[in-house]
């Protein structure tokens, strides 16, 4: 599958996660809401410090349904066309560009708006323009670029994923090591608010990052990362994950200090822990959040074990959930696999979904949500990568 122009840090995001999620690390299997923390020794290698972008074209076509029954019994329901399509330049002393335009246009209904702009019709947006630079071991971007962490990330759930005007440094001086540090502020895409624009992240103030990976011990991954959005709250947030034969081990912890002027800011903690075991076909894992306090997911998709493809453990005063998961890939290009999530409070959630790769960069995507009293939903992605 082609790489597109983002930087991918290895990381647990939970939220509304692409179906076909990469299972490179047993601790996320294919199925699951949640990607892999971290990715095994050879994709990690990749990921740290990306190499130059092959210059030329690249992208993708997609077409999504979506339909959503909510607790009244009202249906909703939209169908579109999107695509992506990419160009890098050539490097020229370390120096290139790249831009993105995507666009997601109305097929047969329209009348769920998650697929389409703030005013419910389709839009074109440059959501990447970015100009790199790449001295020895260290990468900058700046201008607009896509970039997954667990506090901010592109969250690829709809037509148009989230992307961000800022500046981004990453660094790989140090031995098995890298470091990222950026300023974003501006998003676009799925978790903004206008997504066919460019609106500012957390009002004018933006929000800085600095984040740490470290993979230099063998099958051990460890991430830590700072989140500072002005007036709103300090994020703070540590994992590490943990492969050894057969089994996955994960655990995370995130701290949230409220430092707006009102008292509006998340203020809590979040504990995590996950297991995952491989046996034949089948992959089972577990995982649970204990939250004190609130907490938030951030800007995106939130990186908590626990976060169900609708549901999260965001926004909820002192919130407790269990997820419980199976999936099986013993079909060729086929992966199947359900998951149920138990929160303390607020309706449960379970999860079927099915993913199956035509080959030749075809892929389709269903998962169907029960949402128990809050209604459910039916997703379907196809994509074609070129």
């Amino acid at each position: 599958m082609p790489h597109f122009h983002s930087i991918s840090i290895p990381y647990m995001n939970a939220f509304k996660q692409p179906l076909a999620v990469s299972a490179a690390f047993a601790i996320a299997s294919s199925f699951s809401t949640y990607t892999s923390a971290f990715e095994s020794a050879e994709m990690q290698s990749e990921t740290v410090l990306p190499e130059a972008l092959n210059p030329g074209f690249s992208g993708r076509v997609r077409l999504g349904y979506i339909s959503i029954d909510d607790e009244v019994n009202i249906r909703e329901k939209s169908s579109a066309i999107g695509a992506e399509l990419s160009y890098s330049s050539e490097s020229w002393h370390g120096i290139s560009g790249t831009g993105s335009l995507y666009t997601t246009q109305k097929l047969f209904h329209d009348d769920e708006g998650s697929f389409f702009g703030s005013d419910g019709d389709g839009y074109a947006i440059l959501g990447q323009a970015y100009l790199q630079a790449n001295v020895d071991n260290t990468e900058v971007k700046l201008g607009r670029f896509g970039f997954d962490s667990p506090h901010a990330d592109m969250d690829d759930v709809r037509m148009v994923p989230n992307t961000f005007l800022g500046v981004l440094v990453t660094n790989a001086d140090i031995t098995d090591t890298t470091i990222y540090a950026a300023h974003l502020a501006k998003s676009s895409g799925v978790n903004s608010r206008k997504p066919e624009d460019f609106t500012s992240i957390n009002r004018n103030d933006g929000v800085n990052i600095l984040g740490v990976v470290y993979q230099g011990f063998e099958n051990i991954a460890l991430q830590t990362w700072y989140y500072n959005a002005n007036d709103l709250a300090d994020l703070f947030y540590v994992e590490a994950a943990v492969e050894y034969d057969n089994f996955s081990f994960g655990a995370q912890f995130g701290k949230q200090s409220d430092t707006s002027n009102n008292d509006t800011g998340p203020d809590g903690d979040a504990y995590g822990i996950l297991a995952s075991y491989a046996l034949n076909n089948f992959t089972f894992t577990t995982s649970y959040n204990h939250v004190s306090g609130t907490i938030i997911n951030g800007f995106g998709g939130g990186p908590f074990y626990t976060n169900a493809a609708d549901h999260t453990i965001s926004g909820v005063l002192n919130q407790n959930a269990l997820a419980i998961g199976v999936d099986y890939s013993g079909i060729e290009n086929l992966t199947i696999g359900l998951l149920n999530v138990a929160f303390d409070k607020g309706e449960d959630e379970i999860d079927l979904f099915v993913s199956y790769d035509f080959g030749n960069d075809m892929l389709l995507d269903f998962t169907y949500h029960h949402l128990h009293d809050d209604g459910e939903m039916i997703l379907a992605m196809f994509n074609v990568y070129f």
